[in-house]
């Protein structure tokens, strides 16, 4: 059976329908979509609390928790919707001409090539043991903490506390720095003093300034090296690791680093340029 011979069927159905037959059409309809309701309702409230609580028991990683949680969302839609149009009376709708269903198929592939590569993207990002929620990324000039991964996009809260819907394409196929997926990280800044200084003194100072810090681990040791010489200034730059790096961990140790360092050298007449 072609398309035009499923819509002359349907014209001729409707065609010889009288006032009682559109009346029994409505009320089929009105029960298809209780049912359907009821069942969705039924599942949204029953099966997706015992599936979360079971990925729960079991502590599978936020990340995975989340996409199989979406997974059952749209299975418990599809079946209310089957288990409603059978109950209705209406489950041939289901089985569709193969015809028909090639040329959705080449339509519906066509028209929506960028969901399925944000479907994709989606499910390399889902599977990717180094990409999870909650982590911190930056790409493209932007950053933010992982709040959600879905089928098509990952929400993304920025340090502005704005919520930028990035589509998962665009994360699976640019550079993208997970600053947190390995422990301890390195933290590296250079300070920029008169070349005509006591630049071993300063070396001194930016690693024992480290040391003295309770959130800089003494194992990888840091270190101080002068890295630049250029218009009567000297680059001295500091390394040291931090442990678990969250963001706010990282921002606070490095405030409180460059605080103490400034500090310190003020009180041994060192004076750092003034940016601008």
């Amino acid at each position: 059976m072609t398309v035009s011979d499923v819509v002359r069927v349907l014209q001729v159905e409707f065609s010889d329908l009288p006032i009682g037959g559109y009346l029994e059409l409505l009320w089929d309809f009105a029960l298809f979509v209780v049912l359907f309701g009821v069942l969705y309702a039924i599942g949204r409230r029953v099966v997706l609390p015992i599936v979360e609580r079971a990925l729960g028991i079991q502590r599978i990683q936020e990340t995975i928790a989340s996409a199989a949680v979406k997974t059952i969302h749209v299975a418990v839609v599809l079946a209310a919707l089957r288990l409603a149009l059978d109950a209705t009376g209406y489950g041939y709708l289901l089985s569709i001409p193969p015809t028909v269903i090639a040329a959705l198929t080449v339509a519906v592939g066509f028209a929506s090539r960028d969901i399925a590569a944000n479907l994709v993207g989606g499910v390399f990002i889902v599977t990717d043991p180094k990409f999870n929620i909650g982590d911190w990324i930056r790409w493209q000039g932007k950053e933010g903490i992982i709040e959600d991964i879905s089928f098509r996009v990952t929400r993304v809260r920025t340090f502005d506390n704005e919520l930028l819907t990035v589509p998962n394409s665009q994360l699976a196929t640019n550079a993208v720095v997970n600053a947190v997926a390995k422990s301890p990280r390195r933290v590296s800044h250079t300070f920029h003093v008169s070349d005509d200084a006591d630049l071993g003194h300063v070396a001194e100072v930016l690693v024992e300034e480290a040391r003295a810090h309770d959130d800089v681990l003494d194992r990888p040791t840091p270190t101080a090296r002068v890295t630049e010489l250029d218009n009567g200034l000297a680059g001295v730059q500091a390394r040291y690791w931090i442990d678990k790096p969250s963001r706010e961990a990282f921002v606070t140790i490095r405030s409180e680093y460059f605080q103490r360092v400034n500090r310190r050298l003020n009180e041994d007449g060192i004076e750092l340029p003034e940016s601008g």
